[in-house]
């Protein structure tokens, strides 16, 4: 048989019942039903939509188009969400040289950037310094004493976390910024520093050295403070600027009075308070800062 042969047996047998020729849909579903307790359709019949049945309609496609896709994102989001509060909770508590002590700065640096106030964000600049202080402390406790190197790593860090501080204060053009975080750094700077004095005793000889260098560090910064607060007073002579300026000035002096002074230390002093009594607080700051110089 050839080509030619073989179309024609083809086109001879095409309407043949065997091959499917005559199938009719409506005939088979009319059986089915019929067998089946089904209603029987009928092609001619028209049928009218009401109102609810192109609701119903319109509603679901509106949730197959916008709510489950909206549906799987929340899902994704709070899966995302879980793992996160998952990796926060068990980095927290670990310590410079650990695993998930770089996780833990990481989720920081999160926190940070997200910060949704200026408030906000000196709060959290201040805690994250507080905990690098915490860990130095940890690490210089019995068990850890021998770990010179996760000691010197967590100096480090709490130097770093200072030094960024104080570099975000010495930033030109005084923000609100500026002065929250001048603010809390002002309560802090004199606790970091008599910890970092008390911790130096339990600290190996070679990071010893260190102890210096940062208390330096926090004395700058804390007169970076100041300075901040002073020019956010002069700018807007806000009250609550005002009371964060007198209560540092007050600890300023209480602290001073505390040591043994000179006679030419105490006079300088009761002048600094007579100028702070007349609102230069810029002249009172800098007599205090040379007793302490002296």
């Amino acid at each position: 048989m050839n080509e030619r042969d073989f179309e024609k047996l083809l086109e001879s047998i095409k309407d043949a019942p065997e091959m499917g020729a005559g199938f009719d849909t409506q005939k088979l579903w009319n059986r089915f039903a019929e067998e089946n307790d089904f209603p029987k359709s009928n092609e001619n019949e028209k049928v009218d939509y009401g109102f609810r049945d192109y609701l119903e309609f319109y509603v679901f496609q509106f949730s197959r188009t916008i709510v489950k896709p909206l549906a799987i994102s929340m899902a994704v989001f709070l899966l995302l969400l879980g793992g996160f509060a998952s990796a926060n909770s068990s980095s927290f508590n670990a310590l410079p040289g650990e695993k998930m002590y770089n996780v833990k700065l990481s989720l920081e640096k999160i926190q940070l950037a997200t910060a949704f106030s200026p408030s906000q964000k000196a709060k959290l600049q201040v805690e994250f310094t507080s905990r690098r202080l915490e860990e130095m402390v940890a690490l210089t406790a019995t068990e850890y004493k021998d770990n010179a190197s996760a000691v010197r790593l967590a100096m480090q860090q709490f130097k770093k976390e200072v030094e960024n501080i104080q570099s975000d204060l010495k930033q030109e053009n005084a923000t609100s910024s500026q002065t929250e975080l001048a603010k809390e750094v002002g309560r802090k700077t004199k606790a970091y520093q008599e910890t970092v004095a008390d911790s130096s005793v339990n600290l190996p000889d070679d990071v010893k050295q260190e102890t210096d260098v940062v208390q330096q560090i926090l004395k700058d910064t804390q007169d970076e403070a100041v300075e901040v607060i002073i020019t956010a007073h002069e700018a807007t002579e806000d009250e609550a600027v005002a009371r964060e300026l007198e209560k540092t000035f007050e600890q300023e002096v209480a602290t001073l009075e505390a040591k043994d002074l000179t006679l030419e230390q105490k006079q300088k002093i009761e002048t600094a308070i007579l100028l702070k009594k007349e609102g230069a607080y810029r002249r009172a700051f800098q007599l205090l800062k040379e007793v302490v110089v002296e």
